[in-house]
């Protein structure tokens, strides 16, 4: 076994000398050991400029994976996406409505069975009307309380109606 000191080249015989029990260290002589300790604070600021560069390169390390990860995300979407066929089924529910309403406006001398079945039909085309406006608009576009009046005036007169 060789000394520790990185000045000795000599090997350690019966007998080793350390600077305490328990000490790794293992030198040569007592002057061999004395002589390292004395170097100690030379190894002391060695090793600290080294921690204080591994630290530089791992934050420089942190900060380009932030980075990278900040340019590898997808772009933020927009408050909804227009979906294909939206413009259709817009269409096709405010027409249906409007085909609904004109109906029970035409049943005022008929059954009232009759207004009731047209009732619920009405019920059931603006549910689905609020349920594609919700989907395919957007912010002031949405007009979803007009939507949401709508089906309670039609649940009540359902009510008082047809039951």
């Amino acid at each position: 076994m060789k000394c520790s000191n990185p000045d000795c080249n000599r090997g350690i015989g019966f007998v080793a000398y350390q600077r305490n029990w328990f000490s790794k260290r293992r030198h040569c002589s007592t002057h061999c050991r004395d002589a390292f300790v004395a170097d100690a604070p030379n190894l002391l600021k060695r090793f600290v400029v080294a921690f204080v560069a591994r630290l530089v390169i791992a934050c420089v390390a942190f900060v380009g994976l932030i980075t990278m990860a900040v340019l590898a995300a997808p772009p933020a979407r927009q408050d909804a996406p227009h979906l294909s066929g939206c413009d259709r089924n817009l269409a096709d529910a405010s027409a249906g409505v409007a085909a609904m309403q004109a109906r029970i406006k035409s049943l005022s001398g008929v059954d009232s069975s009759e207004i009731g079945k047209a009732t619920q039909l009405y019920f059931l085309e603006v549910v689905k009307a609020r349920a594609v406006t919700a989907l395919c608009k957007s912010g002031t576009d949405r007009d979803l309380g007009r939507l949401d009046v709508d089906v309670a005036h039609a649940n009540e007169a359902i009510a008082a109606r047809c039951l």
